[in-house]
């Protein structure tokens, strides 16, 4: 992080993180979301898409952290399918 020298605001400065980082960064930011719309739809359903397009977003970066940073061919395929599974079955629910 860079100070500006005449204000105390920080700027982040994403060179400094690599890929990798960023898209662990986003994987647990996704998962937090998820386990807030998992709460919320306990209570009321209103919120579903919202819930299935987080899930969605979540086996995409999923797949991607695999292939990336642990290498792993196999499961990045089943990250994807599950992600593309998820987009067409909310798809087929709540648009047609």
């Amino acid at each position: 992080m860079k100070e500006n020298k005449g204000m105390k605001t920080k700027i982040i400065d994403f060179k400094e993180y690599s890929s990798d980082e960023v898209g662990l960064l986003v994987q647990v930011v996704l998962i937090e979301l998820l386990i807030i719309f998992a709460v919320i739809n306990l209570i009321t359903n209103v919120f579903m898409p919202a819930f299935y397009a987080i899930l969605a977003m979540i086996m995409f970066t999923m797949a991607y952290n695999n292939k990336k940073i642990y290498k792993k061919k196999n499961m990045t395929m089943i990250y994807n399918i599950v992600g593309i599974f998820v987009v067409l079955s909310t798809l087929m629910e709540y648009v047609f």
